[in-house]
């Protein structure tokens, strides 16, 4: 899952957790800047937003739902669809928002670019520059573009250091869309569920 979803996960967690939804919020922007292990270097709820950013990830990766659609790439893809998913997953979810979520996407994404502002002083350079980053393009808010997911899949391939085939994957994606999207609504209620059982 990429930024849209750890943030909705997020605060599906909130919804029933003693952490603060805002803390829950920041720890998942920060969850792709933290590594190595949790030693309360951060506030409980954080950390807490950090290990669930990990926890989905893991339980994504792990998916048989995502299993299946990995296989249905091709070979030279493979290496890097757990990203192409990722990224096409997020645009899914902002087709598919009123199937799980109440609140309109844009007062969502709205509360997320506050949260993420008034948290600045406590972010990591990196984590700061992602956030301001997420603001000002309004990622979150322009997922359900096609082109969004192009762009985002084609900047993630320049970062990486070794060649790779990202800048061209948002064709594979389109070709598999149908395929992807129903897998999806199978794979995020069920990711739902499992991060509000805790």
């Amino acid at each position: 899952m990429n930024y849209l979803a750890h943030f909705h996960l997020a605060a599906v967690v909130a919804e029933t957790s003693e952490h603060p939804e805002h803390e829950l919020l920041v720890g998942a922007l920060l969850g792709d800047f933290v590594k190595g292990p949790l030693r309360g270097e951060w506030r409980n709820g954080l950390e807490a937003g950090i290990a669930l950013h990990r926890r989905i990830d893991a339980l994504t990766d792990s998916h048989p739902e995502v299993i299946a659609l990995l296989e249905q790439l091709p070979a030279d893809y493979r290496r890097y669809g757990g990203i192409m998913l990722d990224v096409c997953f997020d645009y899914c979810l902002s087709r598919q928002w009123g199937n799980f979520c109440t609140q309109p996407l844009p007062d969502f994404t709205g509360q997320v670019y506050a949260t993420l502002t008034d948290s600045t002083g406590i972010l990591p350079p990196k984590a700061k520059q992602q956030a301001q980053r997420l603001q000002r393009y309004d990622v979150l808010g322009s997922m359900h573009h096609w082109q969004t997911v192009t762009n985002m899949l084609a900047r993630i391939g320049l970062r990486l250091q070794r060649s790779n085939p990202l800048e061209h994957s948002a064709e594979i994606l389109a070709d598999n869309l149908p395929a992807i999207e129903q897998h999806f609504m199978r794979l995020y209620p069920e990711l739902m569920d499992t991060v509000r059982r805790g």
